[in-house]
């Protein structure tokens, strides 16, 4: 018997080890392979820095020019506004190939500085060359340079994302936004940085790295065409070309201190651009449009849609709603909705002063101001970030599973997403009761409201209820357009992005709604606003809140914007009054 029992004691152990043994082996394959893809990553991401700063350095060569004369043509050159540009580009004053030096002179010192521009396109001055020597009638655009978002499609190079699987993926067709400018003769002559993923309002990612803030450079420029703004703000382009799934172009031209347009979708053309949420239902990615002035915006905006041209050429799937002159030119006094604040998240007391200056100008003007508060925003940045992660955050892990994690994303990325669902709910009551805002913004990732089919149809009907009731309100009231916060604060330190997720609220709730919204710069940050944040005027128990305080201090010169949002398809109001609003800031 005892023999018999160590012989199956030994029979036992021997399978057991075999097991063991087989699990060791499985362990190390896996480790092995995925330290093999990490090393694989690394050296293509080496390998296409090197190239980039290869490029760079030639282009530099190419332009280092010691004749005082060329440089001081330069310098006029990019303080020229569109119209005086277009006009001298017109008449032969200036050449396309001079202009198109000027501005990757001046984008490679703010890129030094700022860390904007990704990659300078090679072809650029191939196709200057080809406008200058052109007997062809001048197009509109003719000669104009302009930039573009890491995510817009340029034959030849990569839309990472900010993701460094994506390196080594050049595109092979021009985004649709990117051959209509070129249609009308202008130049795409760099790409611009964005945050890891695009589903941030930071800017750095572990390819290209951080972008600064013009006016701080410990701040963020927002994002995520935080790059787009950043060089548009600082001189580096005259326009360009971004995206926008939640507040991504307004957020940076709201921090960097510049004029943007979303458009609702399917008005302009999002053929051609990487998506940040791969299948999201319920929130269109959107392009859109970032410039120093509104008259830049709205000659895109015309130009583009005027007599459906990048319908008719270039977009066969876009709505047929060409540019109305009509509305625009109407010089009507308008209703105009205004809050400065919302339900959920407050503003600080420099954001509110926004609001209030740029009700008081409209006003002057004879212009209307009615209330209007946009109803449980709380509800609102639930259901967008739960639609953002509706595959359960599939498709970023997957994307980001041998890649660095971005330091800004690490909570967004490795806590919020990753956690298990059961987890949330036994931290929830905690999170309720010392961080109330976040509480929807934590228990939305991960996408755990639609975890099935139907939850998802039942959410996106929620949303057309919400929207319908929302238009209803607007429409009582009715308002041509409405101004309220584009973001709960200025510029937050770049290490506090990860952190205030919910002050994202105010441009969130215009994806979820699919409402055109543009940004107008009409304040600074002042003492006066620093000493009300300081001594009572933003005290609230919230973590989140306490966070946004701490990381407003010291903010005194940060631009502030308001935000014009217009009903659906009616961007030419919108833009109509941003213009009125550029035109009263300026007098």
């Amino acid at each position: 018997m005892y023999f018999e029992d160590s012989a199956k004691w030994l029979k036992d152990s021997n399978f057991l080890m075999v097991l063991i043994g087989l699990g060791l082996v499985y362990i190390t394959f896996k480790v092995l392979k995925y330290t093999n893809k990490r090393g694989l990553l690394k050296e293509r991401i080496r390998r296409k820095l090197g190239q980039v700063k290869e490029n760079q350095n030639k282009l530099e060569q190419h332009l280092k020019n010691h004749d005082d004369p060329v440089i001081e043509k330069r310098k006029e050159i990019v303080q020229l506004d569109i119209e005086e540009l277009l006009k001298k580009l017109q008449n032969g004053d200036l050449s396309c190939l001079e202009v198109l030096r000027a501005y990757q002179a001046k984008a490679l010192d703010v890129t030094k500085e700022l860390n904007c521009v990704t990659e300078f396109i090679k072809e650029a001055e191939k196709w200057a060359e080809e406008l200058d020597a052109s007997t062809d009638t001048k197009k509109t655009l003719h000669g104009l340079p302009f930039s573009v978002k890491d995510n817009v499609s340029v034959v030849g190079y990569d839309c990472t994302a900010g993701i460094s699987k994506f390196i080594d993926q050049s595109a092979v067709e021009d985004a649709a936004l990117v051959s209509a400018l070129r249609g009308l003769g202008a130049i795409p002559f760099c790409r611009t940085n964005v945050p890891q993923t695009l589903l941030s309002f930071g800017c750095s990612n572990p390819i290209w790295g951080s972008t600064k803030n013009p006016f701080c450079k410990e701040r963020t420029p927002g994002g995520s065409s935080g790059g787009e703004a950043t060089l548009v703000a600082a001189g580096g382009s005259l326009l360009g070309i971004g995206s926008d799934i939640g507040g991504s172009i307004r957020i940076p031209a709201a921090f960097c201190g510049v004029f943007s347009i979303k458009p609702t979708s399917l008005r302009l053309s999002y053929k051609g651009f990487r998506k940040s949420a791969v299948g999201c239902i319920g929130i269109p990615s959107v392009p859109g449009i970032l410039a120093r002035d509104s008259k830049t915006v709205i000659m895109l905006c015309k130009l583009l849609l005027d007599d459906g041209y990048i319908r008719r050429y270039f977009d066969p799937d876009l709505l047929p709603i060409p540019w109305n002159e009509q509305i625009f030119g109407l010089s009507n006094k308008l209703r105009i909705g205004y809050y400065e604040e919302c339900d959920y998240f407050p503003c600080t007391p420099g954001v509110r002063r926004a609001v209030r200056v740029a009700k008081e100008k409209l006003e002057a003007l004879g212009h209307e101001l009615i209330p209007f508060v946009p109803p449980r925003v709380d509800y609102v940045i639930s259901s967008v970030i739960s639609m953002f992660y509706a595959d359960q955050g599939r498709y970023v892990l997957e994307a980001l599973s041998v890649d660095d994690i971005d330091p800004l994303l690490v909570l967004q990325i490795k806590v919020a997403l990753k956690l298990p669902h059961l987890v949330k709910q036994i931290i929830r009551p905690l999170l309720a009761l010392i961080a109330p805002r976040l509480e929807p913004c934590f228990m939305a990732a991960a996408g755990h409201q639609y975890r099935h089919s139907y939850q998802l149809w039942h959410g996106i009907l929620k949303q057309s209820e919400y929207k319908a009731n929302f238009l209803a309100d607007w429409r009582n009231l009715r308002l041509d357009t409405c101004i309220g916060p584009g973001f709960a604060c200025p510029a937050p330190l770049a290490k506090d992005t990860g952190r205030v997720t919910p002050a994202f609220a105010y441009a969130c709730l215009y994806n979820f709604l699919d409402l055109p919204a543009g940004i107008v710069p009409v304040t600074k940050e002042m003492e006066e606003d620093q000493n009300m944040l300081m001594n009572g005027g933003y005290d609230f128990r919230d973590l989140v809140c306490k966070l946004v305080k701490k990381t407003t201090r010291g903010a005194t010169g940060l631009p502030i914007p308001v935000q014009v949002i217009g009903l659906p398809y009616q961007e030419e109001v919108v833009l109509r009054t941003m213009s009125i609003l550029d035109s009263a800031f300026r007098v």
